[in-house]
């Protein structure tokens, strides 16, 4: 009996791991990181970013590893102010912690793309089409980039 129930809770999870679940859960996300980091998706490099990887994920881009980026993205709070955790999953930091490794991977292939398309997105919409990594060929930027890789706010020109 209870070999058949882990198989119904299985294929029920599985399939909420869509397409649509990750934009739903990527768009909460992104609406997270504009309240406390409004300047956020022009730091983000869409080329290199790969959520199951700690430094290549959004939070890891933004402030150098994905465990610090919960910390001060402020996810992730060890105060002792009633303000729960926020789960990584739900604001598409993270794929499912269901399933077996196929399930995770495709999760995360699903998210690695909804992020870039919300960072074309709004790229497109603020005109700001060029990656991170043709910004740092400006000396500017290259210095604003760096800035933020080790933790200060960003100053763009």
């Amino acid at each position: 009996m209870r070999a058949r129930i882990a198989r119904w809770r299985a294929v029920r999870h599985a399939r909420r791991v869509t397409k649509a679940w990750a934009r739903k859960r990527v768009a909460r996300g992104a609406a997270y990181l504009d309240d406390v980091d409004p300047d956020w998706s022009r730091r983000i490099d869409p080329e290199t970013l790969t959520l199951a990887d700690g430094t290549c994920c959004v939070l890891g881009q933004l402030h150098g590893e994905f465990r610090r980026g919960m910390s001060r993205a402020g996810l992730f709070n060890m105060s002792s102010a009633p303000r729960a955790n926020l789960s990584p999953v739900d604001y598409g930091f993270h794929a499912v912690l269901f399933g077996d490794e196929a399930l995770q991977a495709r999760d995360y292939a699903l998210l690695d793309e909804a992020w870039r398309e919300e960072i074309r997105r709004r790229r497109a919409a603020d005109g700001s089409l060029r990656s991170v990594s043709a910004e740092r060929q400006d000396p500017k930027a290259e210095a604003a980039v760096g800035a933020v890789e080790m933790g200060a706010p960003a100053a763009w020109p």
